[in-house]
């Protein structure tokens, strides 16, 4: 962390939130979520853009909140709305990270190369015992109906070298309600291509052609 982040537990009623971030004055909010089995302090690059970093629950220092990916949005969209009301809102999902911003609200949304099916990748994760037994059902899961369900357009960027099959990402690439994006990177874009993934996030919407 930068000398002046700090981690803060936020209270909501669905549970605490873990974020992190520097308490300066913010007219506009960049929200990151990170993927499964990452942590916080991973995206401590991110700080010197004054990113907020929003820890998954049972990940890091966070607390357990119990239900799925719902319930943990609602969570951090309450944290969100407390700490700064009223201010427009950048998210940036990574993984299941960009899953869970599908359930929040945001002037702008970013999915990082989203787990939208089950994948063979996944699945070798499992096998190898790679995968906490509570994480599986949630990477498991097939996400398309959620995506079809958006009454808003979302950016989505592709690894070249990411989670999804090739088919998939045409699917994303055509859906109606998305941005389309590739870029060089495997799954793990934040770390993979921050410079990518940073220029995408300063330049308006649907402006990366």
């Amino acid at each position: 962390m930068t000398d002046r982040a700090r981690r803060y537990f936020i209270p909501t009623p669905g549970g605490e939130v873990a974020l992190v971030f520097e308490p300066s004055p913010r007219s506009s909010v960049l929200a990151i979520i990170h993927g499964a089995a990452r942590r916080s302090i991973q995206l401590k690059p991110w700080l010197a853009h004054n990113a907020v970093l929003i820890e998954l629950p049972g990940h890091g220092q966070a607390p357990w909140i119990e239900g799925g990916v719902a319930d943990w949005a609602r969570a951090f969209q309450a944290a969100l709305d407390h700490l700064w009301p009223g201010a427009p809102v950048t998210l940036v999902g990574e993984s299941l990270g960009g899953v869970i911003s599908l359930h929040m609200s945001a002037g702008r949304t970013i999915l990082l190369d989203p787990p939208m099916q089950p994948t063979e990748a996944v699945e070798h994760e499992i096998r190898h015992g790679n995968v906490a037994e509570w994480l599986r059902p949630l990477i498991r899961a097939d996400y398309w109906s959620l995506l079809d369900a958006q009454e808003r357009v979302v950016e989505v960027v592709c690894g070249a070298d990411g989670i999804l099959p090739e088919d998939a990402r045409a699917r994303l690439a055509c859906h109606p309600r998305v941005i389309y994006q590739l870029v060089d990177g495997g799954h793990v874009l934040l770390d993979d291509n921050p410079e990518a993934i940073l220029q995408i996030v300063q330049m308006a919407p649907g402006r990366g052609e």
